[in-house]
């Protein structure tokens, strides 16, 4: 779905119903995108995965998924064409990226940090796509290859996250915190969703983990 094809519908709305409506229509075109993404992965080994410098390994379920990290700021400035007129927020200018919440199960190559029953913040740069990585979704079980977001630049400066259903009610977002949150590595591609029907990948990564010095 191309967002920047959709026009909003000619009728009169101001302020918060102007929101929610615009907001029904972006989520709409989320929708369509995290559909796009789902099962989406790169052609990564586990070794591969592995060779990114500071990366550890957890086995995790996921608590929240499909949250998205919006700058507010942004948002507000893509609402309205250069002449003032209401028109249909364009993602990629005010979306930075998925936000989901992952319990850890298993570690299996650690920071010396986490530990298992911990619950982290996973973001995923961009708003999903056919181009774009998997999109993580609730009960879902995965191996993450992760690393600290700490010190991301300061694009995420007041950004926010939005819990499902909340776009249009802004008193509802948290505030987003980069220096606690964690993304998998190779552009948000180190992940491997545990399939019941492919479970033994778990085994082919734990036995790359062993093999390396």
């Amino acid at each position: 779905m191309n967002c920047q094809n959709l026009a909003v519908p000619k009728i009169r709305l101001t302020g918060r119903k102007k929101r929610r409506v615009l907001a029904a229509l972006l989520l709409l075109s989320l929708l369509v995108a995290f559909l796009n993404a789902t099962g989406q992965s790169l052609s990564l080994t586990p070794r591969e995965m592995l060779d990114e410098e500071g990366s550890f390994v957890v086995v995790g379920e996921v608590v929240e998924g499909q949250m998205w990290v919006i700058n507010p700021q942004e948002w507000a400035k893509a609402e309205v064409t250069p002449d003032g007129k209401p028109t249909f927020p364009n993602p990629s200018k005010f979306v930075l990226g998925i936000f989901s919440r992952v319990v850890i199960k298993e570690i299996l190559k650690t920071d010396g940090k986490l530990k298992t029953g911990s619950i982290i913040g996973v973001f995923v740069y961009g708003y999903g796509g056919s181009d774009s990585p998997h999109v993580l979704i609730e009960k879902e079980k995965c191996v993450l290859f992760l690393r600290p977001m700490k010190g991301a630049d300061k694009n995420f400066t007041n950004t926010v996250v939005v819990p499902p259903g909340t776009l249009g009610s802004p008193e509802k977002h948290l505030r987003f915190n980069p220096e606690t949150s964690y993304t998998p590595v190779r552009d948000g591609f180190g992940q491997v969703i545990l399939r019941p029907d492919k479970m033994q990948i778990l085994d082919e990564i734990k036995q790359a983990i062993a093999k390396r010095p």
